[in-house]
Formats: C-alpha cells, structure tokens, sequence
C-alpha cells in the first residue's frame, strides 16, 4: 500500500538523520564553525535552543516530504496533461515515492564515511559532503554559495533517480524506457531546474 511505503520511507530518512546528528555533529564541531562569527555564549544558548526544538524537526520532516512529492506530482501531472494522460496524478505520486528510496543511499554513505573512514572533518566539510556530485570534484572552501548547491545536485543518485523513475512511469505512460526517460526529462528535469535556480537566486540574495 501506498500509506505502508511512505511511512516505512519516512522512517528510513528519520532514523538516518537521527544517526547522522548523534554520531557525526558533535557541540565541538559547531564552536569550531562559529566561534569566529558569535560569542561563546551565543553559540552555547543556540546549541541549547536547538535541542530543545530538535524534536520538531521529526513532525515536520513528512510534511516537507509530502510537499515535495506533491510538486514532483505537479510537474509529472502537466507534462501528462500534454500527451492525452488524465487522472494519473496517484499513480504519479505511487512512482515518485517508489523512487524516493534511492536518496537514503547517499545518505548512509555519508554516515559510513564519517564513521569509518573520514574520521577527521568539520562542519563544513560535513555539510558540503555530497559523494558522487560535482561537488565532490571541487574544494568546499573555494566554491562560492551559491554554486554550491547545483553541483550538490548533479551527482551519480539523481541520475539512477531518473532512470528508476523513468523505468517506474513506463506502464503508466505507455512509452517505452527511452521514451518515459524522455518525459521524466522534460517534466521533473525542467521543475528541477527551476528549483535549483530559485535556490541560487535566494543564497545570492541572502549573502
């Protein structure tokens, strides 16, 4: 059922966010980051206002989800209204959450990386990590805010996340893979596109 795949979903994000923040961000980290920025107390008082309202987090983390969802159903819906495909906004939104698992994968790698392997980081480091992304080709230190995020984005998960939701509209649409690839392209690509911008545009502005 679509209900049981979207909680067990939720609950896969919330458990690995939840070992990401105990494990990996530590109180030493963030004075290290913002030591030169804010006062000792200010950082303290943060940290404690921050854990008080941690749990909030978790009520509005699904929502955040269902609204991203919904736009991605959005684009998808538009783009079928176009080639003759009413009323296939469930079965959309069905696909979208199906493919939505591929995104836990770059965050376990995070998670393993840091305990494992990259013992040694700072908040930055741990912030701009993006493993497989174009990101990871730059230095985080020397790359400007706002280009930060678009490089984030073109890694090797949200390509499989095209391919696997390509591969999960073909019966919904009737094409073939090459032929739903190219309607994923042209619907959630060109809505992504326009998030990215939006999300450049607002880093530049509040820079």
């Amino acid at each position: 059922m679509l209900s049981i795949r979207f909680t067990l979903l939720v609950l896969l994000y919330l458990i690995v966010n939840f070992a990401i923040e105990t494990t990996l961000v530590s109180d030493d980290l963030v004075y290290e980051f913002l030591i030169g920025q804010l006062s000792y107390d200010r950082i303290t008082k943060m940290l404690d206002e921050g854990k008080n309202l941690s749990w909030v987090s978790y009520f509005i983390f699904p929502l955040t989800l269902l609204l991203k969802f919904f736009l991605i159903t959005i684009c998808l819906s538009v783009g079928g209204l176009f080639i003759g495909l009413e009323n296939s906004s469930k079965r959309f939104f069905s696909a979208i959450v199906n493919t939505d698992f591929v995104f836990i994968a770059p965050l376990m790698t995070k998670l393993l990386w840091f305990n494992f392997y990259q013992t040694d980081y700072s908040l930055k480091g741990l912030q701009y990590f993006s493993p497989f992304s174009a990101l990871s080709l730059f230095n985080p230190n020397e790359v400007e805010p706002w280009l930060a995020y678009p490089l984030q984005v073109l890694n090797v998960f949200e390509f499989i996340y095209w391919l696997a939701l390509a591969y999960q509209l073909k019966e919904v649409l009737g094409k073939s893979f090459t032929g739903s690839l190219g309607f994923v392209t042209s619907t959630y690509g060109a809505g992504l596109l326009i998030w990215v911008v939006l999300v450049m545009f607002l880093t530049v502005s509040v820079s």
